[in-house]
């Protein structure tokens, strides 16, 4: 992770302030709001995040943004919808504060042709053309380290389903001792609804006791495989490619029996 310098500036958002921390010596950002990191980036805006680096290989074994393109809940800096542009890809953003985008673009080199779309990412889905489709649909969007509660609800996934062209959809999570009960109970929930529909729920997550992003994936997603590191940032390329290979997909949708709490 980026120390912050003191090169650090504040930018202040109605929904949290944010701070960019700067490494001098290799123009690496980092992006605080609400005592959580919600991005780190090289110079030339690829993500130091592991599960970014997850998601990104996970979408390039598809055609997503190919023929239709991703639809992004969430910008903090960018970073995947950067890299996902570099990789010729088709990619929008929505988040509800105008400021991250202004951020992703001054700091983490968001590129301008990319379309922002200030507004919730429910009442987007909502509002959009009936005909609009996305190939895939990624929610990495938090309130300090929490995901809003909206998205955490069947009629979410079911809302994003008809707006999806036979892709899926991608949502990181923050996992912890004191939510996974909470989260068996609607990864359970969307599997159900997702299984009648002849459609899969999978988890990939870092492995790791404690606090972990978790990937829930849902939709088209039986095939795909272990994602592999194929936009190494500056300067830690190996050690992405470790925790990559360390993470796994969960072999059931049940919480990990050192996270239950008594």
């Amino acid at each position: 992770m980026i120390e912050l310098a003191a090169t650090s500036s504040i930018a202040f958002s109605a929904f949290g302030d944010i701070t960019i921390g700067c490494d001098p010596g290799t123009g690496a950002h980092i992006y605080w709001q609400r005592g959580a990191c919600q991005s780190e980036a090289d110079a030339q805006g690829v993500s130091y995040a592991p599960y970014a680096h997850a998601l990104f290989g996970f979408l390039m074994q598809t055609d997503a943004g190919l023929t239709e393109p991703v639809l992004m809940i969430g910008c903090g800096g960018g970073s995947l919808a950067t890299m996902l542009h570099r990789a010729g890809r088709a990619v929008e953003i929505v988040d509800i504060d105008p400021v991250s985008f202004e951020l992703a673009r001054s700091h983490f080199g968001l590129p301008s042709d990319i379309p922002c779309h200030i507004a919730d990412g429910v009442a987007f889905l909502q509002a959009i053309n009936p005909h609009q489709r996305y190939g895939a649909i990624i929610v990495d969007a938090f309130h300090g380290s929490e995901v809003p509660p909206h998205f955490l609800d069947l009629s979410f996934f079911q809302l994003c389903a008809t707006r999806l062209q036979g892709g899926f959809v991608v949502m990181n999570v923050l996992e912890t001792t004191a939510n996974r009960v909470a989260l068996s109970c609607l990864f359970r929930t969307v599997d159900a609804w997702l299984q009648q529909e002849g459609q899969n729920l999978r988890l990939f997550e870092e492995g790791m006791c404690g606090e972990q992003n978790l990937l829930l994936l849902a939709g088209n997603v039986h095939d795909l495989s272990m994602p592999e590191l194929l936009m190494p940032p500056h300067g830690a390329a190996e050690d992405i490619r470790e925790d990559l290979a360390r993470m796994r997909f969960r072999p059931d949708l049940e919480p990990p029996s050192w996270g239950v709490v008594p």
